[in-house]
């Protein structure tokens, strides 16, 4: 994910993700449970992956179901495939050679 927003949006790309990790740091249920938080909050967790991390470590240390690690595995590995199907057609696009990337204009 941060490979496609660095691509995509440059140096605007390191501040959404820092705004992502801010995001998920609070809704992902790891600082401390998500039914405290406000609702903004607690809608948010499905789709940001941090969410599935935090339940697979809480699995893995303390012990539960194994049901939830394969869920999260899967859910982090269609992740995966999803943002670097994103960032293909970004790097196809930064290959072709365009008159303005061959000769940039000066700067001073």
């Amino acid at each position: 994910m941060a490979h496609l927003f660095k691509l995509a949006f440059g140096t605007a790309g390191s501040l959404l993700l820092a705004v992502l990790l801010m995001l998920q740091l609070t809704s992902a249920g790891g600082l401390y449970p998500v039914e405290t938080t406000p609702e903004f909050f607690q809608a948010l967790p499905p789709p940001l992956p941090m969410s599935y991390v935090v339940d697979t470590l809480r699995v893995t240390i303390s012990g539960g179901e194994a049901s939830h690690v394969v869920r999260a595995l899967l859910v982090l590995g269609a992740s995966l495939v999803g943002t670097l199907a994103a960032s293909s057609p970004v790097v196809a696009g930064r290959r072709q050679w365009r008159p303005d990337s061959l000769h940039p204009s000066l700067q001073i």
